[in-house]
């Protein structure tokens, strides 16, 4: 009786320890600007690199990792302002008239 009761206390001991604390989300989700995006935008220098508007925040590069602005710079948010339309972006497809734009 005391061994079974011994090996029951024991193993209810190291289901606890192994039990699951609840999940936490550890996820962080990282949004930049995709390859064709950035092929085709024409980038705003800034700093001394180029940047790119997309997603509602300004993007660079540092190294292989893509960077975004805590607080939007108060010059790159006049010239977003100034061009309400958005970066000007190349257009390499067909055009309706089945020829490709100049």
């Amino acid at each position: 009786m005391k061994t079974t009761l011994k090996s029951l206390l024991c193993a209810a001991a190291i289901a606890a320890c192994v039990a699951p604390l609840g999940a936490q989300a550890q996820v962080e989700v990282e949004v930049y600007p995709p390859a064709a995006y950035v092929a085709t935008a024409a980038p705003v220098y800034f700093e001394g690199r180029p940047v790119y508007w997309y997603g509602d925040r300004w993007y660079y590069r540092e190294g292989r990792a893509w960077r975004s602005y805590r607080e939007e710079p108060g010059w790159l948010r006049e010239r977003r302002e100034r061009e309400h339309w958005g970066p000007y972006r190349h257009y390499y497809g067909r055009a309706h008239w089945g020829g490709y734009r100049r």
